[in-house]
């Protein structure tokens, strides 16, 4: 039976579940509590982006010959998320490893071991990438829907009765939009894969189902934490997954310390998404050929991630970072990209 895509090229479904795993655990931990993600606002904004990526993903598919032959400065350019990305990730994922499995340990030496583990071998091919996401994509999904299903029996009946409390404004729904939007502007990267993706052409259903995979359980997340928080509780929340993981367990105390699997699944998460930037890095550079400089980039990740820790928290700045830069850039440069292939296609130049 077929399993692994071979001749150096992944399936569909190995695509699909890469971008699920790089994506689903920094929406799940970082986007609720913040940016009026929350509530009815944020089940709005969850079903304008339904919408709003069907479209983007065709745009992305049909323009995805062009990320084979971009000019180095707009290579150069989309190194500039994956660097803040990659150190709010490498941040992110140190704190969570020295506060809840290993404490005593320094963070920036956390951060450095971590950036090792998801570093090597980012720039030896995707094919072991896409298998460890054929192994682990349903390992994860299943483990968040556990959650979930233990997560029902903590609310409180009157949050159940009610699980989408708060006035349903437009403004917030916009806002809560555009937050959802921001987070999954990444996809932007998705047309350098298609290069290894057999029938990349035929790519846009897989990909969209992914979205929507991602869609749904970031609705359902917030549909549960307001039913066991409750709307005052959660407001005040900066990361809700967290408190909903801590207060699940199985029936019967089967494991003690069941808190600390789930902890586990959010650093493997992290640490997938945080891989997956070093692969698109790594790429990017050996495209322009600029292979030698992709130390240079985790350097620079390292640094920014370090800093952060010791002076100024790069959680507390990248929301804003990546609403009012990040994403921006990443739209610029899509939508530069299509003129510059559509132009480059109406002149006659020969596509690779």
């Amino acid at each position: 039976m077929y399993m692994f895509a071979d001749n150096q090229r992944i399936s569909h479904r190995q695509m699909s579940r890469q971008m699920i795993l790089s994506l689903i655990v920094p929406i799940l931990l970082c986007l609720p509590g913040t940016h009026h993600v929350l509530g009815a606002d944020g089940l709005l904004g969850i079903l304008i982006n339904f919408v709003i990526y069907y479209f983007v993903i065709i745009l992305l598919i049909r323009i995805a010959p062009a990320y084979g032959e971009l000019p180095r400065y707009i290579a150069f350019l989309y190194l500039i998320p994956l660097i803040f990305a990659g150190a709010y990730l490498l941040e992110t994922a140190s704190r969570l490893v020295c506060t809840y499995l290993i404490t005593g340990v320094p963070q920036w030496l956390a951060g450095a071991l971590i950036l090792a583990v998801c570093s090597t071998g980012s720039h030896m091919g995707l094919e072991k990438r896409g298998r460890m996401g054929e192994v682990s994509c349903g390992l994860v999904l299943g483990s968040f829907i556990l959650l979930y299903v233990l997560a029902c029996f903590q609310g409180d009946s009157a949050y159940i009765n009610s699980p989408v409390q708060g006035d349903l404004q437009w403004w917030h729904g916009l806002d809560s939009a555009y937050a959802i939007f921001c987070a999954f502007s990444f996809l932007g990267f998705l047309p350098f894969l298609l290069s290894k993706v057999s029938k990349p052409n035929s790519s846009r259903r897989p990909v969209f189902v992914g979205v929507l995979i991602i869609g749904g359980m970031l609705g359902a997340g917030l549909v549960l934490a307001q039913a066991v928080f409750g709307w005052e509780r959660l407001v005040r929340e900066r990361f809700p997954i967290l408190p909903l993981m801590a207060g699940t367990d199985l029936p019967g105390d089967v494991l003690a310390r069941f808190d600390v699997l789930w902890i586990a699944l959010l650093i493997y998460g992290l640490l997938f998404s945080l891989g997956s930037i070093c692969f698109y890095g790594s790429h990017i550079l050996e495209q322009a050929r600029f292979r030698p400089l992709r130390y240079w980039l985790l350097l620079l990740i390292y640094v920014l991630a370090v800093h952060s820790i010791e002076r100024y928290q790069i959680e507390e700045w990248f929301g804003w970072l990546l609403t009012h830069v990040l994403a921006p850039l990443m739209v610029i440069l899509t939508l530069y990209v299509t003129v510059w292939y559509k132009s480059r296609s109406r002149g006659g130049v020969p596509e690779k």
